[in-house]
Protein backbone atom coordinates (compact mmCIF):
# COMPACT_ATOMS: atom_id res chain seq x y z
CA UNK A 1 0.00 0.00 0.00
CA UNK A 2 2.82 2.53 0.92
CA UNK A 3 6.32 1.29 0.54
CA UNK A 4 7.82 -0.26 3.63
CA UNK A 5 3.99 -0.71 5.60
CA UNK A 6 3.53 -4.13 7.18
CA UNK A 7 1.40 -5.08 9.74
CA UNK A 8 3.09 -5.91 13.21
CA UNK A 9 0.21 -8.22 14.10
CA UNK A 10 -2.86 -9.73 12.64
CA UNK A 11 -5.71 -10.97 14.63
CA UNK A 12 -8.76 -12.61 12.62
CA UNK A 13 -11.94 -14.76 13.84
CA UNK A 14 -15.55 -14.74 14.19
CA UNK A 15 -18.59 -14.91 16.26
CA UNK A 16 -22.27 -15.68 16.69
CA UNK A 17 -23.52 -13.44 18.98
CA UNK A 18 -27.27 -14.71 20.68
CA UNK A 19 -29.85 -12.42 20.25
CA UNK A 20 -29.80 -9.37 22.20
CA UNK A 21 -26.30 -9.83 22.88
CA UNK A 22 -23.82 -6.92 23.01
CA UNK A 23 -20.23 -5.82 23.69
CA UNK A 24 -18.87 -3.00 25.30
CA UNK A 25 -18.24 0.30 25.79
CA UNK A 26 -14.35 -0.34 24.85
CA UNK A 27 -11.94 2.03 23.13
CA UNK A 28 -10.71 0.33 19.60
CA UNK A 29 -6.81 -0.58 20.09
CA UNK A 30 -6.51 -0.80 16.15
CA UNK A 31 -7.48 -0.67 12.75
CA UNK A 32 -10.13 -3.24 12.15
CA UNK A 33 -12.32 -4.48 9.49
CA UNK A 34 -15.77 -5.90 10.54
CA UNK A 35 -17.54 -8.22 8.22
CA UNK A 36 -21.14 -8.51 9.02
CA UNK A 37 -22.04 -12.04 7.85
CA UNK A 38 -26.02 -12.26 8.56
CA UNK A 39 -28.23 -10.77 11.20
CA UNK A 40 -27.29 -6.72 12.18
CA UNK A 41 -26.38 -4.54 14.87
CA UNK A 42 -26.59 -0.93 16.13
CA UNK A 43 -23.02 0.40 16.44
CA UNK A 44 -22.59 3.36 19.08
CA UNK A 45 -19.35 5.07 17.75
CA UNK A 46 -18.33 8.22 19.77
CA UNK A 47 -21.70 9.20 20.78
CA UNK A 48 -23.93 8.25 17.75
CA UNK A 49 -25.67 5.57 16.45
CA UNK A 50 -25.37 3.85 13.09
CA UNK A 51 -27.37 0.95 11.57
CA UNK A 52 -25.27 -1.92 10.15
CA UNK A 53 -27.18 -4.19 8.24
CA UNK A 54 -26.21 -7.90 7.11
CA UNK A 55 -23.99 -8.82 3.79
CA UNK A 56 -21.74 -5.64 4.83
CA UNK A 57 -18.14 -4.67 5.75
CA UNK A 58 -17.13 -1.55 7.56
CA UNK A 59 -13.74 -0.38 9.11
CA UNK A 60 -12.76 1.44 12.76
CA UNK A 61 -10.41 2.93 13.27
CA UNK A 62 -8.03 3.11 16.42
CA UNK A 63 -9.40 5.78 20.02
CA UNK A 64 -12.81 5.51 18.56
CA UNK A 65 -15.44 5.00 21.85
CA UNK A 66 -17.33 1.54 20.62
CA UNK A 67 -20.61 0.50 22.06
CA UNK A 68 -22.26 -2.88 19.66
CA UNK A 69 -25.58 -3.85 20.18
CA UNK A 70 -26.78 -7.00 18.08
CA UNK A 71 -29.77 -7.96 16.29
CA UNK A 72 -32.58 -8.35 19.13
CA UNK A 73 -34.58 -11.29 17.18
CA UNK A 74 -32.07 -13.67 15.38
CA UNK A 75 -28.45 -14.51 15.99
CA UNK A 76 -25.57 -12.20 13.90
CA UNK A 77 -22.59 -13.51 12.95
CA UNK A 78 -19.89 -11.52 12.49
CA UNK A 79 -16.11 -12.15 11.14
CA UNK A 80 -13.10 -9.07 11.89
CA UNK A 81 -9.08 -8.27 11.15
CA UNK A 82 -7.63 -6.38 13.38
CA UNK A 83 -4.14 -5.01 12.09
CA UNK A 84 -1.66 -3.62 14.53
CA UNK A 85 0.94 -1.37 12.83
CA UNK A 86 1.48 2.22 12.68
CA UNK A 87 -0.91 3.03 9.61
CA UNK A 88 0.74 5.73 7.30
CA UNK A 89 -1.67 9.22 7.09
CA UNK A 90 -2.34 8.52 3.42
CA UNK A 91 -3.83 5.35 4.09
CA UNK A 92 -5.80 6.52 6.62
CA UNK A 93 -7.03 9.75 4.52
CA UNK A 94 -8.28 7.22 1.91
CA UNK A 95 -10.05 5.18 4.56
CA UNK A 96 -12.21 8.07 5.74
CA UNK A 97 -13.57 9.01 2.53
CA UNK A 98 -14.70 5.84 2.14
CA UNK A 99 -18.76 5.44 1.77
CA UNK A 100 -19.52 3.43 5.26
CA UNK A 101 -20.25 0.29 5.50
CA UNK A 102 -19.71 -0.98 2.07
CA UNK A 103 -21.75 -3.84 0.97
CA UNK A 104 -19.29 -7.17 1.43
CA UNK A 105 -18.24 -8.58 -1.69
CA UNK A 106 -18.06 -12.24 -2.85
CA UNK A 107 -14.60 -11.59 -3.34
CA UNK A 108 -14.08 -10.38 0.18
CA UNK A 109 -15.68 -12.91 2.26
CA UNK A 110 -13.55 -15.57 0.18
CA UNK A 111 -10.61 -13.69 1.54
CA UNK A 112 -11.40 -13.77 4.95
CA UNK A 113 -12.74 -17.38 4.77
CA UNK A 114 -9.09 -18.08 3.54
CA UNK A 115 -7.78 -16.42 6.57
CA UNK A 116 -10.35 -18.50 8.87
CA UNK A 117 -9.24 -21.41 7.13
CA UNK A 118 -5.96 -20.62 7.14
CA UNK A 119 -5.79 -19.45 11.12
CA UNK A 120 -5.19 -22.93 13.16
CA UNK A 121 -3.01 -24.15 10.72
CA UNK A 122 0.52 -24.65 12.22
CA UNK A 123 4.00 -23.94 9.58
CA UNK A 124 6.52 -21.70 9.80
CA UNK A 125 4.87 -18.93 7.58
CA UNK A 126 1.40 -19.02 9.25
CA UNK A 127 1.82 -15.75 10.03
CA UNK A 128 3.24 -14.13 7.07
CA UNK A 129 0.25 -15.51 5.07
CA UNK A 130 -2.25 -13.91 7.29
CA UNK A 131 -0.38 -10.91 6.89
CA UNK A 132 -0.57 -10.70 3.23
CA UNK A 133 -4.19 -11.62 3.56
CA UNK A 134 -4.70 -8.50 5.73
CA UNK A 135 -2.95 -6.41 3.48
CA UNK A 136 -5.40 -7.94 0.21
CA UNK A 137 -8.64 -7.15 2.17
CA UNK A 138 -7.49 -3.52 3.25
CA UNK A 139 -6.16 -3.46 -0.35
CA UNK A 140 -9.77 -4.88 -1.34
CA UNK A 141 -11.59 -2.60 0.68
CA UNK A 142 -9.96 0.40 -0.18
CA UNK A 143 -10.43 -0.28 -3.46
CA UNK A 144 -13.90 -1.32 -3.96
CA UNK A 145 -14.43 1.95 -2.05
CA UNK A 146 -12.98 4.02 -4.31
CA UNK A 147 -14.74 2.68 -6.99
CA UNK A 148 -17.87 3.30 -5.19
CA UNK A 149 -16.90 7.17 -5.30
CA UNK A 150 -16.00 7.20 -8.90
CA UNK A 151 -19.34 5.26 -9.97
CA UNK A 152 -17.53 2.73 -12.00
CA UNK A 153 -19.44 0.32 -13.65
CA UNK A 154 -20.61 -2.37 -11.20
CA UNK A 155 -21.35 -5.45 -10.49
CA UNK A 156 -25.58 -6.31 -10.94
CA UNK A 157 -26.90 -5.88 -7.08
CA UNK A 158 -28.49 -9.26 -7.82
CA UNK A 159 -25.54 -11.18 -8.99
CA UNK A 160 -23.21 -10.14 -6.19
CA UNK A 161 -26.09 -10.96 -4.06
CA UNK A 162 -26.35 -14.65 -5.51
CA UNK A 163 -22.81 -14.97 -5.22
CA UNK A 164 -22.39 -13.65 -1.71
CA UNK A 165 -25.50 -16.05 -0.61
CA UNK A 166 -24.10 -19.22 -2.41
CA UNK A 167 -20.33 -18.52 -0.56
CA UNK A 168 -22.17 -18.80 2.74
CA UNK A 169 -24.69 -21.77 2.52
CA UNK A 170 -22.13 -23.70 0.49
CA UNK A 171 -22.96 -26.54 2.75
CA UNK A 172 -26.90 -26.59 2.06
CA UNK A 173 -28.32 -28.12 -0.30
CA UNK A 174 -28.38 -25.16 -3.17
CA UNK A 175 -30.73 -25.23 -6.11
CA UNK A 176 -31.46 -22.48 -8.96
CA UNK A 177 -34.72 -22.06 -7.86
CA UNK A 178 -33.75 -21.27 -4.14
CA UNK A 179 -30.94 -19.01 -5.68
CA UNK A 180 -32.96 -17.18 -7.58
CA UNK A 181 -35.88 -17.07 -4.68
CA UNK A 182 -33.91 -15.29 -2.53
CA UNK A 183 -32.88 -12.54 -5.16
CA UNK A 184 -36.33 -12.06 -6.18
CA UNK A 185 -35.82 -12.86 -9.62
CA UNK A 186 -37.11 -15.81 -12.50
CA UNK A 187 -34.02 -18.54 -12.62
CA UNK A 188 -33.80 -17.94 -16.20
CA UNK A 189 -33.22 -14.23 -15.67
CA UNK A 190 -30.65 -14.85 -13.43
CA UNK A 191 -28.72 -17.41 -15.37
CA UNK A 192 -28.32 -14.26 -18.41
CA UNK A 193 -27.24 -12.43 -15.60
CA UNK A 194 -24.72 -14.76 -14.36
CA UNK A 195 -23.77 -15.94 -18.23
CA UNK A 196 -23.16 -11.98 -19.52
CA UNK A 197 -20.98 -10.74 -16.03
CA UNK A 198 -19.09 -14.07 -15.09
CA UNK A 199 -19.58 -16.36 -18.21
CA UNK A 200 -20.79 -18.73 -16.34
CA UNK A 201 -24.60 -20.28 -14.65
CA UNK A 202 -25.35 -19.61 -11.04
CA UNK A 203 -25.10 -23.65 -10.36
CA UNK A 204 -22.29 -24.31 -12.18
CA UNK A 205 -20.40 -21.06 -9.86
CA UNK A 206 -21.53 -23.54 -7.32
CA UNK A 207 -19.51 -26.48 -7.87
CA UNK A 208 -16.54 -24.05 -8.63
CA UNK A 209 -16.53 -22.71 -5.34
CA UNK A 210 -17.13 -26.46 -3.36
CA UNK A 211 -14.29 -27.67 -5.58
CA UNK A 212 -12.59 -24.07 -4.76
CA UNK A 213 -13.18 -24.68 -0.84
CA UNK A 214 -12.79 -28.01 -0.59
CA UNK A 215 -9.28 -27.99 -2.21
CA UNK A 216 -8.25 -25.25 0.13
CA UNK A 217 -9.33 -27.54 3.04
CA UNK A 218 -7.49 -30.01 1.84
CA UNK A 219 -4.12 -27.86 1.88
CA UNK A 220 -4.76 -26.18 4.82
CA UNK A 221 -6.26 -28.63 7.37
CA UNK A 222 -5.95 -32.06 8.63
CA UNK A 223 -9.83 -32.57 8.51
CA UNK A 224 -10.99 -35.73 6.99
CA UNK A 225 -11.94 -36.18 3.12
CA UNK A 226 -15.65 -36.94 4.47
CA UNK A 227 -15.91 -33.64 6.41
CA UNK A 228 -14.33 -31.47 3.83
CA UNK A 229 -16.89 -33.02 1.54
CA UNK A 230 -19.51 -32.57 3.92
CA UNK A 231 -18.93 -28.73 4.45
CA UNK A 232 -18.29 -27.88 0.61
CA UNK A 233 -21.97 -29.42 0.08
CA UNK A 234 -21.25 -32.76 -1.85
CA UNK A 235 -23.55 -35.39 -1.48
CA UNK A 236 -20.62 -38.03 -0.39
CA UNK A 237 -16.89 -37.99 -0.46
CA UNK A 238 -16.87 -40.25 -4.07
CA UNK A 239 -18.66 -37.55 -5.40
CA UNK A 240 -16.74 -35.03 -3.71
CA UNK A 241 -13.35 -37.04 -4.87
CA UNK A 242 -14.29 -37.16 -8.68
CA UNK A 243 -15.04 -33.55 -8.75
CA UNK A 244 -11.65 -32.84 -7.39
CA UNK A 245 -10.63 -35.11 -10.22
CA UNK A 246 -12.14 -33.61 -12.89
CA UNK A 247 -10.80 -29.82 -11.81
CA UNK A 248 -7.54 -31.05 -10.92
CA UNK A 249 -6.78 -34.62 -12.27
CA UNK A 250 -5.92 -35.38 -8.88
CA UNK A 251 -7.46 -37.43 -5.89
CA UNK A 252 -8.10 -35.56 -3.01
CA UNK A 253 -5.22 -37.05 -0.72
CA UNK A 254 -2.03 -36.76 -3.46
CA UNK A 255 -3.55 -32.41 -3.34
CA UNK A 256 -2.52 -32.87 0.36
CA UNK A 257 0.51 -34.64 0.12
CA UNK A 258 1.60 -32.31 -2.38
CA UNK A 259 0.77 -29.20 -0.54
CA UNK A 260 2.01 -30.53 2.78
CA UNK A 261 5.16 -31.84 1.04
CA UNK A 262 6.31 -28.51 -0.43
CA UNK A 263 5.46 -26.66 3.20
CA UNK A 264 7.70 -29.13 4.89
CA UNK A 265 10.53 -28.01 2.17
CA UNK A 266 9.82 -24.65 2.92
CA UNK A 267 10.66 -25.65 7.10
CA UNK A 268 13.68 -26.78 5.52
CA UNK A 269 14.84 -24.18 3.66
Amino acid sequence: MEDGFWPEQVQINEIVYPPKGTLGPRIQPNLQLVLVHRGHLTLTLNGQQHFIPDTTIFVLFPGGKEYFAFAEEQETHHSWLHITSSIPEKILQRLQRLEWPLPLSSTMLQLMQQALAIRPHVFSTREEILKTLALQMLWRYIGEGEARLTQTRQQHPAVEHAQQYILMHLSEDLTLEKIADVVAMSPAHLIRLFQAQLQTTPMAYVWQQRVQLGIRLLEQTGLTVGTIAERCGFQSRFHFSRRIRQVSGATPLTIRQRSWQHLQREDLL
